[in-house]
């Protein structure tokens, strides 16, 4: 069904379908229309324009039937043509963007909103004449900058390599998700993990040196392992099965129920 005028601009989320102004019995070519108010067409460095533009098309994807038109005076107005074939698709992605999930292109949404904040701009994107996505850029609010500063850190993965030529030495170890980390460790500590290389899974445990950046995002520098440990090697379903050998005693409390029901009253 279709979401009607101000509910399908001001939908948080996942909007259905265009307003009246957008409706159409027979889909024809849509326009989208990106607004830059920072920029007009004789300010706008070519190179940051030619950024602009990959990051929208990267947004709404579809790229042999997505056609740049002209960019239009006042603002920097960057107008598009989206084939009819194509339309139904670029659509959904301009939903997915406003979804916002992290991994779609929500990203593109991100860094589109991003770059804008970095032009001291905001932005607006337009279908057949109807706002359909907003970036707030510059008046988005920001989170705080934190640290940086020193805390306790500690990281499960394969170890991977171990190397150094001066007093310390480094272990890099690959977590689950493919991320490699590097931290500093003496080179007595390097010794005991040499036997580990490639074998199983350890967990380095150390510090960190954590800062906050205006993304809200914490950003990890200047790690040190001071000790480690290796870790069971084993799929879930091991891992229930020895906690279902467990006797029932060290598993399960005999007045469990009254207790959850005593903290639930004190709350």
């Amino acid at each position: 069904m279709w979401k009607t005028g101000r509910d399908w601009c001001d939908a948080p989320m996942l909007a259905y379908g265009p307003p009246p102004s957008v409706r159409r019995t027979v889909l024809d070519d849509d326009r989208y229309v990106f607004r830059i108010d920072a920029f007009t067409p004789e300010t706008i460095p070519m190179a940051r324009l030619a950024a602009y533009m990959a990051e929208l098309a990267a947004l709404l994807g579809e790229e042999g039937s997505v056609h740049f038109e002209k960019i239009t005076k006042g603002s920097a107005k960057l107008a598009v043509k989206v084939e009819r074939p194509a339309v139904t698709k670029v659509r959904n992605n301009v939903n997915e963007a406003r979804m916002g999930v992290h991994g779609t292109r929500g990203d593109r949404y991100r860094k589109l909103n991003e770059m804008l904040r970095s032009d001291n701009a905001e932005g607006t994107l337009k279908l057949n004449n109807s706002n359909v996505l907003a970036f707030p850029g510059r008046k988005e609010p920001r989170p705080p900058k934190l640290g940086p500063f020193n805390q306790a850190f500690a990281r499960d993965g394969q170890l991977v390599r171990i190397g150094g030529k001066d007093k310390t030495a480094h272990a890099w170890i690959q977590d689950s998700d493919g991320q490699t980390w590097s931290f500093e460790v003496s080179r007595g500590l390097a010794r005991e993990l040499a036997p580990h290389l490639f074998e199983g899974v350890i967990r380095l445990i150390g510090t960190v040196r954590a800062t906050r950046n205006d993304d809200g995002e914490w950003v990890y520098d200047g790690l040190k392992a001071h000790q480690f440990e290796e870790l069971r090697a084993e799929s879930l379903m091991d891992a229930l099965g020895r906690i279902r050998a467990l006797p029932a005693s060290e598993t399960w409390l005999t007045d469990a129920w009254q207790r959850l029901a005593q903290e639930r009253d004190e709350d």
